[in-house]
Protein backbone atom coordinates (compact mmCIF):
# COMPACT_ATOMS: atom_id res chain seq x y z
CA UNK A 1 0.00 0.00 0.00
CA UNK A 2 1.70 3.16 -1.19
CA UNK A 3 0.53 6.64 -0.24
CA UNK A 4 0.60 9.63 -2.56
CA UNK A 5 4.08 10.49 -1.25
CA UNK A 6 5.33 6.93 -1.97
CA UNK A 7 5.28 5.95 1.71
CA UNK A 8 4.97 2.15 1.40
CA UNK A 9 3.32 1.45 4.75
CA UNK A 10 -0.05 2.13 6.35
CA UNK A 11 0.14 5.64 7.77
CA UNK A 12 -1.32 6.60 11.13
CA UNK A 13 -4.01 8.62 9.32
CA UNK A 14 -4.91 5.64 7.13
CA UNK A 15 -5.10 3.42 10.19
CA UNK A 16 -7.49 5.82 11.94
CA UNK A 17 -9.63 6.08 8.79
CA UNK A 18 -9.85 2.28 8.60
CA UNK A 19 -10.65 2.02 12.30
CA UNK A 20 -13.44 4.54 11.94
CA UNK A 21 -15.00 2.74 8.96
CA UNK A 22 -14.22 -0.97 9.35
CA UNK A 23 -15.44 -2.79 12.48
CA UNK A 24 -13.42 -5.89 11.57
CA UNK A 25 -10.25 -3.77 11.51
CA UNK A 26 -11.14 -2.49 15.00
CA UNK A 27 -11.38 -6.09 16.19
CA UNK A 28 -8.06 -6.96 14.51
CA UNK A 29 -6.41 -3.94 16.17
CA UNK A 30 -7.84 -5.00 19.54
CA UNK A 31 -6.30 -8.45 19.16
CA UNK A 32 -2.97 -6.94 18.09
CA UNK A 33 -2.82 -4.59 21.08
CA UNK A 34 -3.76 -7.39 23.45
CA UNK A 35 -1.07 -9.63 21.96
CA UNK A 36 1.48 -6.95 22.81
CA UNK A 37 0.66 -7.20 26.53
CA UNK A 38 3.00 -9.28 28.68
CA UNK A 39 1.80 -12.63 30.06
CA UNK A 40 1.29 -11.26 33.56
CA UNK A 41 -0.64 -8.29 32.17
CA UNK A 42 -2.88 -10.63 30.18
CA UNK A 43 -3.57 -12.73 33.25
CA UNK A 44 -4.53 -9.73 35.36
CA UNK A 45 -6.30 -7.69 32.64
CA UNK A 46 -4.10 -4.81 33.76
CA UNK A 47 -1.00 -2.94 32.66
CA UNK A 48 1.95 -3.46 34.97
CA UNK A 49 4.91 -2.23 32.93
CA UNK A 50 5.62 1.12 31.31
CA UNK A 51 6.92 -0.53 28.14
CA UNK A 52 4.66 1.34 25.69
CA UNK A 53 3.36 -1.95 24.34
CA UNK A 54 -0.24 -2.95 24.33
CA UNK A 55 -2.94 -1.26 26.35
CA UNK A 56 -2.57 1.71 28.68
CA UNK A 57 -3.66 0.89 32.22
CA UNK A 58 -6.91 2.83 31.75
CA UNK A 59 -7.82 0.63 28.75
CA UNK A 60 -6.33 -2.72 29.71
CA UNK A 61 -9.31 -4.29 31.45
CA UNK A 62 -11.89 -3.36 28.80
CA UNK A 63 -9.52 -3.99 25.86
CA UNK A 64 -8.52 -7.42 27.13
CA UNK A 65 -12.15 -8.36 27.84
CA UNK A 66 -13.12 -7.34 24.29
CA UNK A 67 -10.20 -9.33 22.85
CA UNK A 68 -11.36 -12.40 24.74
CA UNK A 69 -14.88 -12.00 23.32
CA UNK A 70 -13.48 -11.53 19.81
CA UNK A 71 -11.25 -14.61 20.17
CA UNK A 72 -14.30 -16.65 21.20
CA UNK A 73 -16.19 -15.36 18.13
CA UNK A 74 -18.70 -13.56 20.32
CA UNK A 75 -20.28 -10.40 18.98
CA UNK A 76 -19.49 -7.10 20.64
CA UNK A 77 -22.47 -4.92 21.44
CA UNK A 78 -22.80 -1.66 19.52
CA UNK A 79 -21.76 0.20 22.67
CA UNK A 80 -18.70 -2.01 23.17
CA UNK A 81 -17.66 -1.61 19.54
CA UNK A 82 -18.08 2.17 19.71
CA UNK A 83 -16.01 2.41 22.89
CA UNK A 84 -13.38 0.05 21.50
CA UNK A 85 -13.14 2.06 18.27
CA UNK A 86 -12.47 5.23 20.22
CA UNK A 87 -9.85 3.47 22.31
CA UNK A 88 -7.88 1.78 19.53
CA UNK A 89 -7.64 5.03 17.55
CA UNK A 90 -5.36 6.28 20.34
CA UNK A 91 -2.89 3.50 19.54
CA UNK A 92 -2.27 4.51 15.92
CA UNK A 93 1.48 4.82 16.49
CA UNK A 94 1.78 1.29 17.93
CA UNK A 95 -0.46 -0.08 15.20
CA UNK A 96 1.56 1.70 12.49
CA UNK A 97 4.75 0.12 13.88
CA UNK A 98 3.06 -3.29 13.98
CA UNK A 99 1.80 -3.11 10.38
CA UNK A 100 5.15 -1.72 9.19
CA UNK A 101 6.99 -4.66 10.79
CA UNK A 102 4.49 -7.06 9.24
CA UNK A 103 4.97 -5.49 5.80
CA UNK A 104 8.76 -5.63 6.13
CA UNK A 105 8.63 -9.28 7.14
CA UNK A 106 6.49 -10.07 4.09
CA UNK A 107 8.62 -7.93 1.77
CA UNK A 108 12.15 -7.08 3.00
CA UNK A 109 12.69 -4.94 -0.11
CA UNK A 110 10.48 -2.29 1.52
CA UNK A 111 13.33 -1.51 3.92
CA UNK A 112 15.03 0.68 1.31
CA UNK A 113 11.89 2.75 0.89
CA UNK A 114 11.45 2.86 4.66
CA UNK A 115 14.94 4.29 5.11
CA UNK A 116 13.96 7.28 2.96
CA UNK A 117 11.23 8.06 5.51
CA UNK A 118 13.40 7.26 8.54
CA UNK A 119 11.32 4.31 9.72
CA UNK A 120 13.81 1.50 9.00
Amino acid sequence: MTNSNNYPFLSKAQIVAKLESEPDFVKQACLILTSRQTEDELASHDTKWKNRRGWMSSHAHFGTACAEKIARDEELTDAELAKLTGMVCKYRKQLAAHFRAEALEANPDLADAGKIFGVC
